[in-house]
């Protein structure tokens, strides 16, 4: 009888009875996976509501119009204009001058947290990287000017505010990751190192914006929305400390602090044109915070600053590692202080380099960085020396490597994130990775993927999407033993590095400059060059040394010279995500061994010093201040960032 029904329908019946199934079938997976909040739903509105009165107050608080006759506000309050005079010559200030000018009562706590808050809020409310204010931020900056106008003594950070990245916990703040279902479960303790630098004097005064669950370099998520790059509104400035790294490269912080678990400092700093730098794990250990991965394999968790300069970066890291009153907060950090290195600086030193990591090529913008910083070194007279992964251990090369730092990413296959996901809305660009992330803790699905798709997709997509498909641990034992091949690689790795006699080593920061929202969900490939000094436990620096150049680009559609696609899906998503990339930030990668973190300093100044650099931001206080702009021949994003930032060479940036 079915028989016969189906011989008599036509064609399109015949499809329709085939698609329709499969679309409720669908719509019902949907809604079994992607549930959107439930019971959290209320919790969200909750927050938004508080949220957004928390801001107006901020925004009232700090709006010079209301702070004339303030006796708080230093340098002149008798009107606005007064006001706002001394707001913009504090924010043009870099970070150790203003420390320097609090320092000798050029300016007070107070003004000085007013100016940063003005600005702040008027930078997200362009391109939205604050999460969540911190509301005893006045309380604090009029306590210490009440507290030095009794004792005389300031901290050396002394009335610096500065954002937190929104997985730090702080007393009384939720920690949400963009989770839903984390609201309203605010934390009880602060974690050491706010606590260590407000305890120096400086100022947390927001949170800031990270990707939902943290695993990715787009900073996007259902409840704080989508974070811009301030150079490129329809980019991001990666993750997952991006809305770290997008406040300061605006000019709405003094500094930012963030966490590094495959890139997650690094990425947002190569974007974004800031410097940082990712320790050895255990020379700056902070607890209090969510790791992203708890139970994580063998990858080193990292934190760090976001700075403007490696002076800035430097001051702040001998300010906190090694310091006694932070081992009081945190006794797992390590002791020893930042020292000066063993070499003098007249001495030459020895410098590695790759440009091919042999798993991932980068496009030529950033093979470029790599080598003219690498030029530039050579003709100060540094020793340069090649530096070949696939010298590094025959019994392990790149591809073998990046399935073990994959691995180590998710020991459990991804069941720990699955459960983190469940029951919350996707977020609009990260919603891929997600549901590659669940549909996998099926165990048919799961063997389909890895012995179905992932061959079929090596012969005929992508060897290195196949690569990360398959990067599973079928038990206990095989995570065991990708845990001793890690140690293995480790030592192997070092002791190529001795027999090259190497200092430091320079690679690409990352495999393209700032992508659209869209790519990173597709480019977990791009994540191997960063996570591998995790894997390593490696420390490891980003320096901006240049803006991408249109050759840069033209360069990219060369199949030869330029970017050779192999026929890889994922190199030509790559590809697409680098084009009209020119005049965005540069950078390179600086790494030395672990706990040489001073040497790593060091290189790091070397790079600054012999490259040209990459522009600063500045807001444009005065909207009528604009540069021509040819908005024929611009991407949109970039001239939307144009309408609210001033492009400064680094010889004006005073």
């Amino acid at each position: 009888m079915g028989n016969h029904f189906w011989s008599t329908w036509t064609s399109s019946q015949r499809i329709f009875s085939i698609i329709w199934p499969a679309i409720v079938l669908y719509l019902i997976m949907k809604l079994l996976i992607e549930k959107m909040w439930g019971s959290n739903r209320g919790a969200v509105e909750r927050f938004q509501k508080g949220r957004e009165a928390l801001f107006n107050e901020f925004k009232e608080r700090s709006d010079p119009e209301n702070l004339v006759g303030n006796r708080r506000i230093v340098n002149g309050n008798q009107n606005a204009e007064e006001i706002e005079k001394t707001f913009c010559e504090i924010l043009q200030l870099d970070l150790i001058t203003l420390k320097s000018r609090l320092q000798t009562d050029d300016y007070n706590a107070y003004t000085v947290l007013c100016a940063f808050i003005w600005r702040a809020i008027k930078i997200d409310e362009e391109i939205n990287c604050i999460t969540e204010l911190i509301r005893e931020a006045f309380d604090i900056a009029e306590r210490l000017d009440d507290e030095y106008e009794a004792s005389g003594e300031k901290g050396d950070l002394f009335g610096l505010p500065f954002s937190v990245k929104s997985n730090f916990f702080i007393k009384n703040y939720d920690v949400t990751c963009g989770l839903a279902k984390l609201l309203e479960q605010p934390k009880t303790t602060t974690c050491p190192m706010v606590e260590f630098l407000s305890d120096q004097g400086a100022i947390p005064f927001c949170f800031t914006n990270v990707p939902q669950g943290l695993l990715s370099y787009v900073s996007s998520n259902p409840i704080y929305g989508t974070t811009k790059n301030p150079w490129d509104f329809s980019r991001t400035p990666g993750g997952s400390s991006g809305g770290e790294a997008a406040l300061l490269a605006a000019g709405g912080s003094a500094f930012g602090i963030g966490s590094d678990l495959a890139g997650s400092l690094r990425i947002p700093a190569a974007f974004c044109g800031l410097v940082t730098l990712k320790p050895t794990q255990d020379r700056l250990c902070v607890t209090d915070t969510h790791g992203g991965l708890p139970g994580r394999g063998r990858l080193g968790l990292s934190f760090g600053f976001y700075t403007k300069t490696v002076n800035e970066q430097e001051f702040l890291l001998r300010t906190i590692v090694g310091n006694p009153s932070y081992l009081e907060l945190c006794p797992m950090s390590s002791p020893a202080k930042l020292g000066k290195p063993s070499i003098t600086p007249e001495e030459k030193l020895v410098i590695g380099w790759f440009t091919d990591d042999g798993f991932n090529p980068v496009v030529p913008s950033n093979r470029r960085a790599v080598e003219e910083t690498i030029q530039n070194l050579k003709e100060q007279g540094h020793k340069i020396v090649e530096f070949k992964l696939s010298d590094v251990s025959e019994e392990f090369p790149s591809f073998v490597v990046a399935n073990m730092l994959f691995r180590n990413v998710m020991p459990d296959n991804g069941a720990y994130m699955s459960e983190m996901y469940g029951g919350e809305q996707y977020d609009e660009y990260m919603k891929l990775f997600i549901r590659l992330v669940r549909v996998k803790q099926n165990v048919v699905v799961s063997w389909l993927i890895r012995y179905g798709a992932m061959p079929l997709a090596k012969l005929l997509l992508s060897k290195r999407l196949a690569c990360i498909g398959s990067a599973y641990n079928s038990d206990l034992a095989a995570c065991r033993q990708n845990q001793e091949n890690t140690d293995t690689f480790k030592l192997h790795w070092i002791r190529y590095w001795k027999s090259k006699g190497l200092d430091a080593l320079i690679c690409p920061s990352f495999i393209t400059p700032a992508q659209p929202f869209e790519y990173p969900a597709q480019l977990s490939n791009g994540a191997f060059l960063t996570g591998l000094f995790n894997m390593l436990d490696f420390p490891a620096g980003v320096v901006p040394v240049a803006p991408v150049k249109k050759r840069d680009v033209d360069l990219l559609n060369d199949p030869v010279d330029g970017f050779p696609l192999e026929g890889d899906i994922l190199l030509k998503k790559q590809r697409e995500s680098a084009q009209q990339s020119a005049g965005l930030p540069n950078a390179v990668q600086v790494v030395t061994l672990p706990n040489c973190e001073e040497m790593c300093i060091r290189v790091m100044k070397l790079v600054e010093e012999t490259s040209s650099g990459v522009q600063r931001l500045q807001w444009k206080h005065d909207k009528n201040d604009s540069d021509p702009v040819d908005v024929n021949n611009t991407p949109s994003g970039v001239v939307e960032s144009m309408e609210h930032f001033k492009r400064l060479d680094l010889h004006r940036v005073k």
